[in-house]
C-alpha cells in the first residue's frame, strides 16, 4: 500500500522534500492536535482528525448518479454536500487572499457590478449539458478606465482550481483583468458523470484507437467550449498546466481557428509533447489533422521522455483504467491521514500550519469524491510512463500555432520530472517561421507544479507575457 501511496502523490510532490521513507516516524504518529506555527515539525494529521474527516464526508458525492444537473436541483442532500465542499474552498481562498479581494460566499447573492468592491470574487457553477456543470472561481478587477482582459486558468491531473490560490493576488492586481479558474469535468468541484464505458474499451486497430482518443479529448474540450459560450467569452488568454495544457492545445486546434478567441497561452509543464514508441502517429505517414500535414523525422524520436517514477501498482491500475484514488478511498478512516503526509510536504512553504490544514481539507474534499469520471481519461491519453499516444508535436500543433499566430510561453521547472525537450522542440519549430511567436523558459526552484513551487517567479513571468502589472 505504501508503494501505491508514493506513486499516487508523486505527480504533485515537493521536488525539494526528502523521500517519504525519511520522514520521522515519531512525528507521523503523533496523537495530539497540531499547534499553529509548528508545521515544520509535523508530518501528518492525527488519526482522530482523519476519522472525523471520513465520518463527516458525504456518501452522496461518491456516487456518479448524484452529479447530473437535474439531480443537483432536486436533491437537498446533494446540495448540502456540495455547499459544504464549496465552503471549504471559500475558507481556503479567504485565508490566503489579501483583504482587498472581496470573496462572496458560495451561498450568498452577489450585487450588481456597480455595487461591488473594486476587486471581487465569486463561485459560479455553469451547467453545460444534462450531466456536466463546470465549477469556476471568478475574479474581476473593476477599477475604472481599464480595458477588460479575460484569463482562463486550467489545472492538470490530480489537481483542481484551488491550487492556484497563491497566484491570484498578483494576476488580479491589474485593472480590467478577469480571472476564470475552472475545474475540468470530473475534477475538483465540477460535476462527475460516469466516464463513458465505450471510452474504456481497447480498440483493436490503430485508426480506431486514434478515433477513440479524439472522442475522449472532445469529452473535455467540448465542455470547455460550451462553458465559454454560456459565460459569453469572446476574447481571452489562457494558462494551463500538465494534462490541462495538453487539452488546451487540443481545444485551440479545434475551436480557435476561424474566430480568433485566444491570442496568448501559457503552457505550463505540459504532458504529451514528445514522440516515442508509444505514439500511434509516428512512422505512419498520415495526415492526422485535416488542415495540417506533419513531416515526421527521426529527430522527433530523440526528444527524451518524462522522468516519472516507475511503479508496478500504478502501471497495473493504468492498464485496467483505474484511478489510484479509487483504491485509496477504500482506506476509509485512514484516507485523510495518508493524504495528509503529502499535504504537509507539498504545502510546507506556507509555514503556517493553519493554511496547510486548509489546503489539506480542500485536497481531501476534492479527492474524496466519485472517481470513475474524468480521472480515468488520462489512461487513454498517455501510458503509465507519461508518454502520449497522440503526441502534440506530431499532430499539427506546430503548424497551427504558426499559422494562427497564437503566442505561446512554455514553462518548466528546473526540478521538473516532465520532459522539457518536447516543449522545447515545439518552441524551436514555431520560431523557425516566426521568432516572435514562442518563448521558452525553465523556472528555478520549481518542480512540475511551478505555480506552487515558485509562485513569485511564476507570477512575474506570466504577468510580463500578458502585459500585466505585478
Amino acid at each position: 500500500m505504501s508503494s501505491l501511496v508514493k506513486g499516487t502523490i508523486a505527480t504533485m510532490d515537493d521536488p525539494t522534500s526528502p523521500p517519504m521513507s525519511e520522514t520521522s516516524s515519531s512525528s507521523s504518529t503523533t496523537s495530539t492536535a497540531p499547534t499553529i506555527g509548528s508545521a515544520a515539525t509535523i508530518s501528518s494529521i492525527p488519526f482522530y482528525m482523519s476519522f472525523q474527516d471520513w465520518w463527516s464526508s458525504s456518501s452522496h458525492l461518491m456516487l456518479a448518479s448524484s452529479f447530473s444537473s437535474s439531480t443537483i436541483e432536486q436533491s437537498p442532500e446533494i446540495q448540502a454536500a456540495r455547499l459544504k465542499n464549496r465552503m471549504i474552498e471559500y475558507e481556503l481562498f479567504t485565508s490566503i487572499l489579501p483583504d482587498y479581494v472581496h470573496v462572496y460566499p458560495p451561498n450568498a447573492s452577489t450585487p450588481s457590478k456597480e455595487q461591488r468592491p473594486s476587486i471581487s470574487a465569486e463561485f459560479i457553477d455553469t451547467v453545460v449539458s444534462d450531466e456536466v456543470s463546470i465549477h469556476e472561481f471568478y475574479l474581476e478587477n473593476n477599477q475604472e478606465g481599464a480595458e477588460e482582459q479575460h484569463i482562463v486558468i486550467i489545472h492538470g491531473y490530480m489537481a483542481a482550481l484551488g491550487y492556484f490560490v497563491n497566484n491570484i493576488s498578483n494576476l488580479i492586481s491589474t485593472p480590467g483583468v478577469r480571472l476564470h479558474l475552472i475545474d475540468l469535468p470530473g475534477f475538483g468541484n465540477s460535476s462527475r458523470p460516469i466516464f463513458p464505458a465505450e471510452f474504456l474499451i481497447d480498440p483493436t486497430t490503430r485508426q480506431d484507437k486514434i478515433a477513440q482518443i479524439k472522442l475522449v479529448e472532445g469529452w473535455f474540450i467540448d465542455c470547455i467550449e460550451l462553458w465559454r459560450i454560456k459565460r459569453g467569452l469572446e476574447k481571452f488568454n489562457m494558462i494551463a498546466h500538465s494534462m490541462g495544457a495538453y487539452l488546451t492545445c487540443c481545444y485551440l486546434m479545434k475551436y480557435n481557428k476561424d474566430s480568433k478567441l485566444v491570442d496568448r497561452v501559457v503552457i505550463v509543464s505540459p504532458m504529451g509533447t514528445e514522440s516515442s514508441e508509444v505514439s500511434l502517429i509516428s512512422g505512419h505517414q498520415i495526415e492526422f489533422e485535416p488542415e495540417y500535414e506533419t513531416e515526421l523525422t527521426a529527430a522527433s524520436l530523440e526528444m527524451g521522455r518524462p522522468g516519472f517514477p516507475k511503479n508496478f501498482i500504478i502501471q497495473t491500475l493504468w492498464n485496467y483504467n483505474k484511478s489510484p484514488f479509487q483504491i485509496l478511498q477504500k482506506l476509509g478512516p485512514f484516507y485523510s491521514k495518508i493524504l495528509s503526509y503529502w499535504s504537509f510536504r507539498r504545502f510546507k512553504n506556507h509555514k503556517s500550519e493553519e493554511i496547510i490544514m486548509k489546503l489539506h481539507r480542500y485536497s481531501y474534499s476534492i479527492f474524496n469524491q466519485f472517481q470513475g469520471s474524468g480521472e480515468l481519461a488520462i489512461t487513454k491519453f498517455i501510458n503509465h510512463e507519461i508518454l502520449a499516444r497522440l503526441p502534440l508535436c506530431e499532430r499539427g500543433l506546430i503548424e497551427y500555432l504558426t499559422e494562427a499566430k497564437v503566442k505561446t510561453l512554455w514553462l518548466y521547472g528546473d526540478k521538473d520530472w516532465m520532459n522539457y525537450r518536447g516543449g522545447e522542440h515545439i518552441h524551436k519549430q514555431i520560431n523557425k517561421s516566426d521568432p516572435s511567436l514562442s518563448q521558452f523558459m525553465i523556472v528555478e526552484n520549481a518542480g512540475h507544479h511551478i505555480y506552487l513551487d515558485n509562485p513569485t517567479e511564476f507570477d512575474h513571468i506570466v504577468a510580463k507575457f500578458f502585459n500585466l502589472e505585478c
